[in-house]
């Protein structure tokens, strides 16, 4: 029952969320020729357009590269966010206390890049749209007689696969079965938001924080930092011009900023609560951080725990396995997360391609997958994502 080529060929693999990890291994499956069918709790891919930014590090543009068409590789490229130009870290009143440039990055289809988190699902649905079901939340799997699975989604409907890769993010209802007494520890909360880019705007904010990785950091452990997002081309443009199928969202420049609140502090839900906790943070720093607050899109407004997950032991389930975030999500610290996730939806769909057993294939995709990934979680805990606050 476990081969790749049986009756039931080709494979047919069940993935339970549509983040960025589950449609790169869609679409590198699609393309091997095997079956794919992906569910997505959220009704529609609008619904993460809050102006998060992905930084694409080589493993991960060369994960994009292996799994795209080369016409939706290259308009990947071509979206892409204009890369910073210099790096610095201050204190609250903007006095530097490390900078250096940053040199162009190198030339080659695998260069790091940055992207629009929208921008990048926008380019990985392109194609996908007949096998992509939006407002579908797994609630339970049922392993089958006949070595198969049975996906069980929230609106009583059901699926069933050779495989169910759980790639439902940090909250992961695929884990929480698979992996009972998996943990996920919180290491800090933040508050992320987008503020257009006007010239007037422009004007006013201090070079520090233009085109640059930055870090403002409080003698409280409090820090705001923010990225430069504006890409050379609409990304419709880019579209048009390499890639007409794809259908993406042109996004005007905007500042994508994260305020580190005090330790201990209230956590508000609401985007308007959540502004208001932003600007009180940084009022009395520099006025540069908190004229980007007070103009950014207030009901864009978010708050996001920042998590790492604890090692797992390996588990004896022949027909489900996990991916991204769903088994190993970790601080963002090092910028690994995305890229970690990428680069295993390519090595699980590149093993998936090329075995003949579906259980050799899970067992080394596990096996790679649990110690790479944990070895970054390792890496990322010891890089905090506020430097000058201990994780607790």
């Amino acid at each position: 029952m476990n081969s790749l080529h049986t009756e039931r060929s080709p494979l047919h693999v069940i993935v339970a969320g549509g983040g960025i990890a589950g449609l790169c291994l869609a679409q590198a499956l699609r393309a091997s020729g095997l079956s794919v069918h992906v569910h997505e709790r959220d009704e529609s891919p609008e619904i993460r357009g809050q102006g998060y930014r992905l930084g694409i590090k080589e493993t991960g543009a060369r994960a994009l590269r292996e799994c795209l068409p080369a016409d939706l590789h290259r308009l990947c490229r071509a979206a892409a966010i204009r890369t910073a130009t210099h790096m610095i870290f201050t204190d609250e009143r903007l006095r530097p206390k490390f900078q250096r440039p940053i040199p162009p990055a190198p030339d080659g289809e695998d260069a790091p890049f940055g992207v629009n988190r929208l921008t990048l699902r926008e380019i990985l649905l392109t194609g996908l749209e007949d096998v992509v079901r939006f407002g579908s939340a797994l609630d339970h799997y049922e392993p089958l007689p006949d070595g198969r699975v049975r996906a069980v989604f929230a609106d009583g409907s059901h699926a069933v696969g050779d495989l169910l890769v759980g790639a439902d993010g940090t909250r992961s209802a695929v884990r929480r079965q698979l992996v009972p007494d998996a943990v996920v520890d919180e290491l800090d909360w933040a508050v992320w938001g987008r503020t257009p880019i006007t010239a007037a705007l422009l004007d006013r904010v201090p070079p520090e924080l233009v085109d640059s990785f930055n870090r403002v950091i409080a003698p409280d452990g409090t820090a705001f930092s923010v990225a430069t997002c504006r890409t050379a081309e609409p990304p419709s443009r880019a579209a048009a011009r390499l890639a007409p199928r794809a259908r993406l969202t042109d996004l005007p420049g905007y500042f994508s900023w994260m305020v580190a609140t005090p330790a201990g502090g209230e956590r508000p839900s609401a985007p308007e609560e959540l502004h208001r906790l932003a600007a009180r943070t940084v009022e009395s720093w520099h006025p540069a951080p908190g004229e980007i607050v007070a103009a950014a899109d207030v009901p864009g407004t978010f708050g996001v725990p920042i998590t790492s997950a604890r090692p797992v032991k390996p588990w004896d389930e022949p027909a489900v396995t996990l991916l991204g975030d769903a088994i190993h999500t970790m601080s963002p610290g090092r910028g690994d997360g995305a890229n970690v996730a990428l680069q295993h939806a390519a090595l699980l769909a590149r093993l998936l391609a090329g075995r003949s057993s579906l259980a050799e294939a899970k067992r080394e995709y596990e096996t790679r997958m649990l110690r790479d990934g944990f070895a970054a979680v390792e890496l990322s805990r010891r890089a905090p994502f506020v430097p000058s606050r201990t994780t607790r």
